[in-house]
Parts: C-alpha cells; sequence; structure tokens
C-alpha cells in the first residue's frame, strides 16, 4: 500500500514538473516576443516617419500596410504557429511598405517552392526579412539588392534571406533580432533546427532550416 502511494505521488510530481516547465517556456516565447514585436515596429513606424516628413504621396497607403501588419502581429503574433501562406503574405506586404520608402533604389526578388504546406512559428521569417532592410538597406543611398527564398519538402523547410552588404564584414550582427529568432528557433525546435549566417562577397547570407510540421 506504501509503495502504491509513493507511485502515485512520484507520478503526480513528473506530471507537475512537466507542466511548469511547460508554463515557462509558454512565458519565455511570450518574452521573446514582447522584445521582438516593438522592435519590428520602431523600426517600421521610422519609415512612415520618414514620408511624411518629405509630404509623400505614398504616407497614407504605407499606414494602410503598416495596418495590415499591425493586425498580423496582434492576432497571428500570440499563436504558437501560423500558415506558412499566412506569413508569407505578410512579408509581402513589408516588402512593399519598403518599395514605398526605397522607390527604384530597391530590388528584391523572391523565390517560392512550397510543394507541402507547412506551420511556422509567427514573426519569425518577417524577422529575418526585416533584418535584411534593416543592415542592408539603411546603410547606403546606392542600390539595394534583397533574396528572398523559401523551399519546402517532405521533411524540412529552408529559408533563405541574402542583402548586398555594404558595412565592415567584421559586423556580427548579433543585434536583438537575430538573438530573439535563434532563441525562438531553439524554443520551437529545440536542437531539430539549422541556421547559418554567413558574410562574404559583398552579400549577407541568413539560412534557416526547420522540420516540417505534417498535416
Amino acid at each position: 500500500m506504501i509503495s502504491v502511494m509513493y507511485i502515485l505521488r512520484y507520478k503526480n510530481e513528473k506530471q507537475n514538473t512537466v507542466q511548469l516547465q511547460k508554463e515557462k517556456a509558454e512565458l519565455e516565447l511570450k518574452a521573446l516576443k514582447s522584445q521582438l514585436n516593438p522592435h519590428f515596429l520602431f523600426n517600421t513606424l521610422n519609415n512612415i516617419y520618414s514620408l511624411s516628413i518629405e509630404n509623400s504621396k505614398y504616407t497614407s497607403e504605407s499606414i494602410s500596410r503598416l495596418s495590415d501588419i499591425l493586425d498580423y502581429i496582434l492576432y497571428k503574433g500570440q499563436q504558437k504557429l501560423v500558415t506558412l501562406s499566412d506569413e508569407l503574405r505578410i512579408i509581402d506586404a513589408y516588402i512593399e511598405l519598403e518599395k514605398l520608402r526605397y522607390d527604384e533604389r530597391l530590388n528584391v526578388t523572391k523565390s517560392e517552392n512550397v510543394e507541402f504546406t507547412d506551420l511556422v512559428p509567427p514573426l519569425l521569417y518577417l524577422s529575418l526579412v526585416e533584418n535584411a532592410f534593416k543592415h542592408g538597406a539603411e546603410k547606403t543611398s546606392g542600390n539595394i539588392d534583397i533574396r528572398i527564398s523559401i523551399v519546402t519538402g517532405i521533411d524540412h523547410s529552408i529559408f533563405k534571406v541574402e542583402n548586398s552588404a555594404f558595412e565592415d564584414s567584421s559586423d556580427k550582427r548579433k543585434g536583438i533580432g537575430l538573438e530573439n529568432v535563434e532563441r525562438q528557433l531553439q524554443s520551437y525546435y529545440q536542437d531539430q533546427y539549422a541556421m547559418k549566417i554567413t558574410n562574404e562577397s559583398n552579400w549577407f547570407t541568413i539560412e534557416i532550416i526547420t522540420p516540417r510540421h505534417h498535416d
């Protein structure tokens, strides 16, 4: 009888520990998002402010684009996972917003080879695209080239962002954005993901490979 009581007590304690670990992970993710979202919004609002100072005809359109992004952050951003198509759609909205700012100086190429559906953490890919603009487009008065690609396979999804680099190649660019991306990857995927960062031949590249969520 005593041994049964000990077994039951151990089982309950183990269940409580698992639940606490789960709650801790969820709180950590919420904390990461609370750091990431203001960082993204701060940069975007600066873009709109620049347009308003210039009395640009694109100011109202940029506000409309930002409204779509805010809606995504407030609703989709609070979910654990979103569809890949939703994340790619908001990336398109963000690119259009940036095009209003940089006009003909900006050249963005985006390729999609999505043979399989996938679910991804919200804002994950968007953060990498925003990082490319922040450290690429904002660092030069010349032409800007940004390449974005997504490939989904049976087991993995590969997302890559490249931008022409104009700054010192010694810059490791480990700002709040990329640090949060790495921590979110670890929280969602543990050790089942890969993240590669390179800075060579005047190109800065970030590539992440994550396990695909099967339907």
